[in-house]
């Protein structure tokens, strides 16, 4: 592979972190403001546009994404704490994408 597409890869799975992260963090903010589950899964979807308002696909869409940054990350790293490090930051973000179908379903 080379170092440009290398690069690429890497600035398009940090931007796919960044963007998880911010689904996780609207959905933690949210959590906080709402009691009940109708209320706060209307006001969550209610922040994305209409053409992404299913919450099925708003659980899977960040677990694809992750999947992805993470394979890129494992791959890109050279040493094995670099590649322990990002599985395991990978399985702790998995695990609140699963939390976070289990309460919006």
């Amino acid at each position: 592979m080379g170092e440009n597409t290398k690069r690429f890869l890497i600035f398009i799975a940090v931007l796919s972190l960044l963007l998880v992260l911010g689904d996780i963090f609207l959905w933690i903010n949210i959590s906080n403001q709402y009691s009940g589950t109708a209320a706060f899964k209307d006001a969550y979807l209610e922040k994305y546009p209409p053409s992404l308002r299913n919450s099925k696909g708003l659980s899977i869409i960040p677990i694809v994404l992750l999947t992805f940054a993470s394979l890129v990350f494992i791959r890109a790293s050279k040493s094995n704490v670099l590649k322990i490090t990002g599985a395991v930051f990978a399985a702790i973000l998995a695990i609140i994408i699963i939390w976070k179908m289990f309460t919006i379903f």
